[in-house]
């Protein structure tokens, strides 16, 4: 304080009340001292310990009657803390620690609260406004095919674009026990608890609060269309029996027969299609994922699927307006667009089923001895199977154009035994003789096989399923694209192998070693002379996938998909605007901000203190 603000004396003398706070045998007391504004804290000490009549001990110190002590060194003329008849307190430097801890501790409880406060409600608001912002559904869907049953869950923002969802796969798939529903055609009450094991992995995977609003869903695929085709009570009885299973959960599963049914071949090759455009970003929608078709150079992908009792193809053709046969064509609306989609399933024509079928033709040619020569397996490979096994489907008997009916008084448990001999031209004789009808009249302008309509291929294809799998056994999927000659080259080297040999090979479904190489003239056939890819041109176009940036290529994904358009559009009001967030954010930082000028005075008055207690470890002898 300037020396004309702390006088009013005409000699320019400061006078200050000292207040004795000393301990009981200390000097008591008030006493009043005129000293010059120049004079420093030591200075003043020193005429309060005269007037008092006592020593100068280190131990004494001057304070305000706020608590901050008087620096020694320092000239009173300097401290804004002293004026013009200021009561100053005498006291001990033991008595004022109390005072100084307060202070001090007062400016770091401060820090802390106004830390605690900034952090606590920032996490809280951020938490409050994320939570309320999460508008994720889920669903689930089985997939029942004929040799077994996976689960898929799927989950999407409950706004939607144009009625339908943006969904990603939501972790692996879950693979039930046991095979296919239809395989409990004998024991159905067995078919609907096999599902559990995926249902409870399912209740721990999706959030509780969502359980009631997720919805479950089975679609039954070819082994159930046969099953339903040769014995459609025990189909009933299959699915009531999965329906009740399904009930039992909490999940959403109001209306049963639509949500647990039997898919037609022609939902699930245009399911199928759904999957690989979606997936791809052809439809213009862009989920999660890294494997995106440029939408200026893809119009459409076809899916090509290969299960065990069907097999399915579905496009859209350069010009839909040539297509003869509405039968033939799916419309189907997506994302606010329209598609008119060609899709035909064969039933029969997945790789088990016509494995059934290939057995029927041998017996029949062997006569129904029990000895039976298989051209399609390795040498040196045996295998037995009984009668019943064989003509028990109906697609061993019928379905390729001509029907193959055993003696009636055949045995069912009659057992044949076929071994292998390796001889892929005449395995490959077989194949297209007998499962297929490539001679078959055509009533349009051009056809597949069977006399069934099929407009000329168009664009890029995804192969997945048993047309994958046999790919990847063949060690041919290092890339998507397989180029003709070196599958053709693989199925031969595959087909002139003994049993030994095809032992040593490597694959994950032993089961199916005696069969690689009659799946490998199966599909080439199928796709050549079938489809009619051309192996110099169009073959080029088909990719063998299984999955894309973690999403299975098949038919879920475009299931749920096509049934997001009759679920309810959900939205939830947000317990925060965005303005409110915004502006509690900026609160609980600016709390988090003054923390520091906290911290700051803390730190000054504690070096401030410690310099005064330096000086008083010193001072006496200078006194």
């Amino acid at each position: 304080m300037m020396a004309d603000e702390s006088s009013n004396d005409g000699d320019g003398t400061l006078t200050i009340n000292i207040l004795s706070s000393l301990p009981e045998g200390e000097p008591q007391g008030s006493f009043v001292i005129k000293v010059s504004p120049m004079a420093t804290g030591r200075d003043l000490l020193r005429l309060v310990c005269k007037e008092a009549r006592v020593p100068v001990h280190p131990h004494y110190v001057l304070h305000t009657t706020e608590g901050a002590l008087v620096p020694m060194n320092q000239q009173l003329l300097s401290i804004s803390s002293i004026k013009e008849g200021k009561n100053l307190h005498w006291n001990t430097s033991e008595n004022t620690q109390f005072a100084e801890g307060k202070c001090w501790n007062s400016y770091w409880f401060m820090a802390i609260l106004s830390l605690l406060i900034g952090c606590v409600g920032l996490i809280a608001v951020v938490y409050i406004y994320k939570r309320t912002a999460d508008n994720t559904q889920y669903g689930i869907v089985f997939d029942a095919g004929s040799s077994h049953t996976a689960m898929f869950i799927y989950k999407w923002d409950g706004g939607k674009i144009n009625l339908t969802a943006v969904a990603t796969q939501d972790g692996a798939k879950c693979k039930s026990d046991g095979e296919g529903i239809s395989s409990y055609a004998n024991n159905p009450d067995d078919a609907g608890p096999s599902l559990k094991k995926c249902l409870d992995s399912a209740m721990g995977r999706i959030p509780s609060d969502l359980h009631d609003s997720t919805p479950v869903y089975l679609g039954a695929t070819a082994g159930m269309r046969l099953l339903q085709k040769e014995n459609s009570t025990a189909s009933d009885a299959v699915l009531d029996s999965v329906r009740d299973t399904i009930s039992s959960y909490t999940f959403k599963f109001s209306d049963p027969k639509k949500q647990a049914r039997i898919l037609t071949g022609s939902e699930e090759g245009a399911f199928s299609w759904i999957t690989s455009n979606y997936i791809t970003g052809t439809f213009h929608v862009h989920p999660s994922t890294d494997f995106v078709v440029p939408d200026l150079f893809v119009r459409s992908l076809g899916a090509l699927d290969l299960g065990g009792a069907s097999t399915q193809i579905s496009f859209i053709p350069n010009n839909t307006k040539t297509t003869h046969d509405e039968e033939y064509i799916v419309d189907m609306g997506l994302y606010g667009t329209n598609y008119s989609l060609y899709t035909h399933s064969f039933l029969c024509y997945g790789v088990n089923e016509a494995a059934l079928r290939l057995q029927a033709v041998l017996v029949k040619a062997a006569n129904f001895s029990t000895n039976v020569s298989n051209p399609c397996a390795p040498e040196g490979s045996a295998l037995n199977v009984t009668h019943g096994s064989i003509f028990s489907s109906a697609c061993a008997q019928s379905t390729f154009g001509n029907m193959i009916s055993p003696p009636d008084d055949m045995d069912q448990d009659t057992v044949y035994n076929f071994y292998g001999e390796s001889n892929a031209t005449a395995c490959r004789a077989l194949v297209t003789e007998h499962l297929f009808n490539f001679s078959a009249h055509c009533n349009y302008t051009s056809c597949s096989f069977n006399g069934i309509y099929q407009p000329p291929l168009f664009g890029d294809y995804y192969a997945f399923s048993s047309y994958f799998y046999l790919m990847e056994f063949l060690n041919l999927t290092s890339s998507d694209r397989v180029q003709y000659a070196g599958f053709t080259n693989a199925t031969s080297s595959l087909c002139a192998k003994n049993w030994t040999e095809v032992q040593a090979m490597k694959t994950e479904v032993k089961e199916n070693l005696p069969w690689y190489c009659f799946q490998s003239i199966y599909i080439d056939a199928i796709l050549v002379d079938g489809y009619k890819f051309d192996p110099s041109t169009t073959w080029n176009s088909i990719h063998f996938v299984e999955s894309i940036s973690g999403t299975d290529a098949g038919w879920s994904l475009g299931f749920i998909l096509k049934e997001s358009n009759l679920l309810p559009v959900t939205t939830v009001t947000k317990d925060l605007n965005t303005v409110t967030f915004s502006l509690l954010v900026v609160l609980f930082c600016a709390f988090i901000f003054i923390t520091f000028f906290f911290v700051l005075w803390a730190r000054r008055f504690q070096r401030s203190s410690r310099r005064t207690t330096s000086f008083q470890g010193n001072r006496y002898g200078a006194i």
